[in-house]
């Protein structure tokens, strides 16, 4: 790895993927729609999911951002696209014809809507029939089509901020922004979708009728390629990371207190989503800061373990959601306590992960391609 590489990035990188892990076996339990659940839905398991939901994906799109600036330094828009296509395009065709498909053959046998074999239900997948009516689907492989679309469509922007004249807007924009309060004026155009959109665009992930989520995520990509690239913006939510870690626990708090179940409700439905709109931007805002600050004092250091989690972390990503699903189908009606059945999912998905991995993607430059990770 170069010298000056940011090694508290790669950290982070692997630390926001590792959460998705204990997300999804969380998705398990709760109420909200997912893929199979357990027999005993847990309620409680709502209040540290809310908190989760708020930044998880914001931070993976931040940092993916990042990554996009880094990568740009040293080729040009067509290389920059080849690569994104070798890397991203690739596994998501690889992974909706190989690793989503079981997805949703137990999510359908646990709801009764198929017997059979996987063998005779897989046939149903080349119908190209979009999920939920059909088995054709990317599930949680939506965002890695996401990124291969911001990609394409930002590399021209991208380019542009390359520039002369793009160097000159970057300037000004520091000069504006790189300071710990006005960096929060970022969060004006979120909050402007959240109003307009959020009542009528529903996430959805198919990207063509995910508007909300679609715009937002990009923003979100092109803030992190625009502040990533400045060493002065890491140096300064170093420097401010404990008011951003403060202004975390406000805003958390202020979540769970007005917005979440609230325990002070507003009465007044437009006052209340407006305000919504406000706390929820500007508090992952501040835990993508905060995480960022205290990731670059503490994290930024080399060894082994992040060399092998840091390519180990893609394959990761691809693989987990479908042994968490098969691992969630078998255990949903065993008699044990939710928490033992938390713990089961999650080690069980992570030794999963772990094992193909390790001895059936890592050894092998066939696999390694399709998994997103470059030859040995």
């Amino acid at each position: 790895m170069p010298q000056n590489r940011q090694f508290f990035i790669d950290w982070i990188r692997v630390l926001a993927f590792g959460i998705l892990i204990f997300y999804h076996s969380g998705m398990f339990f709760v109420s909200w729609d997912w893929h199979v659940k357990n027999n005993v839905i847990v309620e409680s398991l709502k209040y540290p999911m809310v908190f989760f939901s708020q930044w998880r994906l914001s931070l993976l799109f931040f940092i993916s951002g990042v990554g996009m600036s880094f990568a740009l330094k040293s080729r040009k828009g067509s290389a920059f696209i080849g690569e994104r296509t070798k890397r991203l395009l690739l596994p998501l065709i690889f992974g909706m014809f190989v690793i989503v498909p079981p997805q949703i053959y137990f999510e359908r046998l646990q709801n009764h809507q198929l017997l059979g074999s996987y063998i005779d239900f897989y046939p149903q997948f080349f119908e190209f029939v979009a999920y939920p009516k059909g088995s054709f689907s990317w599930h949680h492989l939506w965002f890695v089509t996401y990124l291969f679309v911001y990609s394409l469509v930002g590399t021209p922007i991208f380019l542009a901020l390359k520039s002369a004249s793009g160097q000159q807007f970057l300037v000004k924009f520091y000069q504006t922004f790189l300071h710990p309060i006005n960096i929060y004026l970022t969060a004006i155009p979120f909050m402007v979708l959240f109003w307009i959109l959020d009542p009528i665009s529903p996430t959805t992930h198919n990207l063509t009728h995910d508007w909300l989520n679609l715009i937002n995520s990009f923003l979100v990509v092109l803030m992190g390629y625009v502040l990533g690239q400045n060493p002065k913006f890491w140096e300064m939510v170093e420097t401010h990371r404990k008011g951003y870690l403060w202004a975390s626990i406000l805003f958390t708090t202020s979540i769970y207190l007005f917005v979440f179940k609230p325990i002070f409700p507003i009465q007044n439905e437009d006052l209340d989503f407006f305000i919504k709109g406000i706390i929820t931007r500007i508090n992952a805002l501040s835990i993508i800061f905060c995480i960022g600050g205290y990731a670059k004092h503490y994290l930024n250091v080399n060894n082994k373990a992040l060399k092998y989690a840091n390519e180990a972390v893609y394959p990761f990503y691809i693989l987990h959601q479908t042994i968490t699903v098969a691992i969630g189908f078998y255990i949903a009606n065993w008699e044990m306590a939710w928490q033992l059945k938390l713990l089961i999912l999650s080690l069980g998905t992570f030794l999963g992960s772990l094992l193909i991995y390790h001895f059936l993607i890592r050894p092998f430059n066939i696999m390694r391609l399709f998994f997103g990770v470059k030859p040995r």
